[in-house]
């Protein structure tokens, strides 16, 4: 089946992880001047848009659950980000997040939603919306909740970063299809895989 959409996590594969070391804190970034793009992600994603795949961004964003920023911040970083990207010819054609959290200390946004990964609900929204097959569409993230999120959605999944995926037995996790040190491998990788099936799609 032909790749319809790359679906990607954003924190750790999109852009780097906001490191605070008077804390010793590794985060999401809070502020749009924390935002840095990921090396490679501008590429992986201008690859995709030549290519005719949509790019689309699903993420666990709790950061306003969490106290941790407003929901303007997290509007400021997004737009931080699709800065960035257009700056060096990339784009992106949706932008999904789930802003809930089961321990939130905001009220309205303490629950135990459907579309937080682990749970497919975000992924298959944007498959729903997009009119794409959850079988043409890789998702592409850092952790094995990503790579639970992508399986429960029936999308194919790669893993960006080997060290990390190395702990996937440890946690009970089904391995990714694709296991890759960067989006732009990942990505290369995918659209690859595409012009072959393609290629062996006339021959027949």
């Amino acid at each position: 089946m032909s790749v319809r959409a790359l679906v990607l996590d954003r924190d750790g594969v999109l852009n780097e992880l906001w490191h605070e070391p008077d804390l010793g804190t590794v985060d999401s970034p809070a502020r749009p001047d924390q935002v840095r793009l990921a090396a490679g992600a501008a590429d992986a994603v201008r690859a995709a848009n030549r290519a005719g795949v949509r790019v689309v961004v699903a993420s666990n964003q709790p950061g306003v659950a969490k106290g941790k920023c407003t929901p303007q911040l997290l509007d400021a970083v997004t737009g931080a980000l699709l800065h960035l990207l257009a700056a060096q010819g990339a784009h992106v054609d949706d932008v999904r997040y789930c802003v809930h959290h089961p321990d939130a200390v905001v009220d309205r946004l303490r629950a135990g939603c459907p579309r937080r990964k682990p749970g497919a609900g975000l992924l298959l929204d944007i498959a729903r919306d997009l009119g794409i097959a959850p079988g043409g569409t890789w998702f592409v993230g850092d952790t094995h909740v990503d790579v639970a999120a992508g399986r429960a959605g029936g999308f194919r999944t790669a893993w960006v970063g080997r060290s990390r995926c190395d702990v996937c037995p440890t946690r009970g996790a089904e391995p990714p299809d694709l296991v890759a040190p960067d989006l732009l491998t990942a990505t290369l990788t995918i659209l690859e895989g595409e012009n072959h099936d393609a290629a062996l799609s006339r021959q027949r």
